[in-house]
């Protein structure tokens, strides 16, 4: 659990589709997996949030890249951070 008493990420497996789209829903997470492990920006989709749960640049595809790497002088990144909100 995390400060938002919530997971930013969690795996439900079973193998009946139905049973996955009745109780995803239901699970406090920010990411949910299907029978398979979920990590934070392993996909090509945002990764991130604005509760206390999450501080920092969102990640996942070219947000990691620019999470990593120095940019333009003055360069404000999606994210969450003390000074300010943005996001992408």
């Amino acid at each position: 659990m995390n400060a938002s008493n919530g997971a930013l990420v969690a795996t439900l497996s079973t193998d009946d589709r139905s049973t996955y789209d009745r109780l995803a829903p239901h699970i406090r997470a920010f990411k949910v997996g299907h029978g398979v492990p979920r990590s934070r920006g392993d996909r090509d989709e945002l990764f991130g949030g604005f509760g206390a749960s999450w501080r920092g640049a969102f990640v996942g595809g070219d947000l990691l890249v620019r999470a990593v790497t120095r940019g333009p002088a003055g360069e404000r990144l999606p994210g969450n951070f003390p000074e300010y909100q943005l996001m992408p």
